[in-house]
């Protein structure tokens, strides 16, 4: 199954896979999420083809989870996000390895420079900030690519990693600091 061949929205009520309506829900859960999701776990993997990889198999899992889906328990963005992150845990423990993130495989976080040379020198800067961000702490870059790599806001992130706003905005700054550390180091 193709990752277009799911497109997923917000709320709405419990489907089994099986169910007339479940692909049409996963279609428009991945229409309102599919984006945050690929950017978040694109942040953390190492590779934009390990990114879609991924976000196919979250979408299945929604899939094949929409029956269990509870919207008095969280809204749906929060329980997909929670998918992605068992996603990547199981990814991780597959994987078993620290991964190196390579320049050739950023071409999807470079911006599009006015040359060649400045576009090679953003993908190195990406490079570095991505090694540094490898180096934190499991905590620390997930905050990172929750906040930054998806672009959630903090009561957001707050909702898929169970923490109040404020104990979100603290790790998050604590995290940075670390992550400005690791840079000054290797700058230095």
């Amino acid at each position: 199954m193709a990752l277009r061949d799911f497109i997923p929205t917000a709320a709405a009520p419990r489907v089994r896979p099986d169910q007339p309506g479940a692909d049409e829900q996963c279609r428009l859960w991945y229409a309102a999420h599919g984006r945050a999701i690929y950017r978040y776990l694109r942040f953390q993997s190492d590779s934009a083809d390990a990114a879609d990889d991924l976000t196919a198999d979250v979408f299945l899992r929604v899939l094949e989870a929409g029956h269990r889906y509870d919207p008095a328990r969280a809204d749906a963005r929060t329980w997909i996000f929670g998918i992605a992150r068992n996603a990547l845990r199981d990814h991780f423990r597959r994987l078993k390895v620290r991964r190196h993130v390579t320049v050739d495989a950023l071409r999807d976080l470079a911006g599009d420079a006015p040359s060649p040379e400045e576009r090679v020198l953003r993908e190195e800067e990406i490079g570095q900030l991505l090694a540094a961000v490898q180096t934190l702490g499991a905590k620390d870059r997930e905050l990172i690519a929750l906040r930054y790599g998806s672009e959630l806001p903090f009561a957001d992130i707050g909702k898929v990693l169970g923490l109040g706003d404020a104990a979100v905005r603290t790790r998050l700054w604590r995290a940075l600091a670390r992550l400005r550390g690791l840079l000054t180091e290797e700058s230095a």
